[in-house]
């Protein structure tokens, strides 16, 4: 007997440029939700982080000798911190301030006089336009 899957088509248009995380909705037994959310729970992680971590480094863990969960955990908990760290380095350029003038100036031509003194614009298309702006007015001695 032939299967018919249902659902929606796969919509990978302008994922390429996603500046943050997408949802990947994926259903499973209940028990694999169990184990992988215990499993979460022993390395400190949320079940979101966990998957997460699990998926991403999917491709270099086939290339190795299967390894025990309690020879990964170190590992994860580093990558753990690596994702805290570049989270907090997002949000420390991704402040308010921009987000406020990025929205103000989305999609405009912003002019301003440059640290060489000159007029000059640029179209803010992108929170890092705003960035760019500001780093270009500062003069550095």
């Amino acid at each position: 007997m032939k299967e018919i899957k249902t659902g929606r088509a796969l919509q990978l248009e302008g994922l390429q440029f996603a500046q943050n995380k997408v949802t990947l909705g994926f259903k499973c037994d209940a028990g694999t939700k169990i184990q992988l959310a215990q499993e979460a729970q022993q390395t400190g992680m949320t079940l979101s982080e966990y998957v997460d971590t699990v998926i991403s480094t999917r491709h270099s863990l086939q290339n190795q000798t299967p390894k025990s969960t309690s020879e990964l955990i170190p590992k994860m908990e580093m990558q753990k911190k690596q994702i805290q760290q570049l989270e907090a380095k997002v949000n420390f350029y991704e402040n308010d301030l921009l987000k406020k003038a990025f929205q103000l100036y989305k999609n405009k031509s912003v002019p301003y006089t440059n640290h060489l003194g000159q007029q000059t614009y640029r179209v803010v298309n992108q929170i890092e336009d705003v960035y760019l702006i500001l780093t270009d007015i500062v003069k550095l001695a």
